[in-house]
C-alpha cells in the first residue's frame, strides 16, 4: 500500500513533489527534476532494481517499503506514521527499514509506530503504548521491556 504499482519508481517517488518547484513550472511538470530526485532518494535510500520506466511493482518488498520511506521522509513531515513497516520483509529488508526509521527519529522525525511484531517494537520504540479493542491500556518503559506484562496487556488483562 502507498504505491501505484503501475508507474515507475521515478513517478513513485514525485508523487507527492509534483505540484512544487523544482518538479512543477506552472502547469509544466520537469520529468528532467523528477529523474535528479529519482536518483538522488534511490542513492540515499538504497533502493536497488529500480529502471526509471519499469512499474515499481516490479521490485522487492524491501525496495517497496524504502521507497515509501524515500517519498514520505524527503517530504520533511513532522510526524510520520508506520503501520507494520516490515511486516512480510525478509531478514535484511527488515534490518534496513528499520535502520532508515531509527536515522529519521535520530535526526528529529516523530514516528508513530503502530505494529504488532514485539521485537520491531523493542527495536524503535522510545515510548510503548498498548491498545485493546482501541483502548489504551498501558505504557511501557522500552528499557523495562516485559514480554509477559505487554502480553497480557495486549489480551486486556487488567481492564476496569
Amino acid at each position: 500500500m502507498g504505491l501505484a504499482s503501475g508507474l515507475s519508481l521515478k513517478d513513485n517517488l514525485a508523487l507527492k513533489a509534483y505540484r512544487r518547484a523544482p518538479i512543477s513550472r506552472g502547469p509544466f511538470i520537469s520529468q528532467k527534476e523528477i529523474r535528479k530526485m529519482s536518483a538522488r532518494l534511490v542513492s540515499e535510500y538504497d533502493i536497488r532494481g529500480g529502471r526509471d520506466e519499469l512499474p515499481i511493482g516490479l521490485l522487492s518488498g524491501g525496495n517497496l517499503q524504502r521507497s515509501i520511506i524515500a517519498r514520505e521522509i524527503s517530504e520533511n513531515p513532522d510526524v510520520l506514521l508506520a503501520a507494520s513497516p516490515t511486516r512480510g520483509l525478509d531478514l535484511a529488508a527488515t534490518d534496513s527499514v528499520r535502520r532508515l526509521l531509527a536515522d529519521a527519529a535520530e535526526d528529529g522525525l516523530g514516528i508513530l509506530l503502530i505494529s504488532e511484531d514485539l521485537d520491531e517494537i523493542r527495536a524503535l520504540a522510545d515510548r510503548i503504548v498498548v491498545m485493546f479493542e482501541g483502548e489504551i491500556v498501558g505504557e511501557i518503559d522500552p528499557d523495562e521491556f516485559d514480554l509477559e506484562i505487554i502480553g497480557l496487556m495486549m489480551a486486556g488483562a487488567g481492564r476496569s
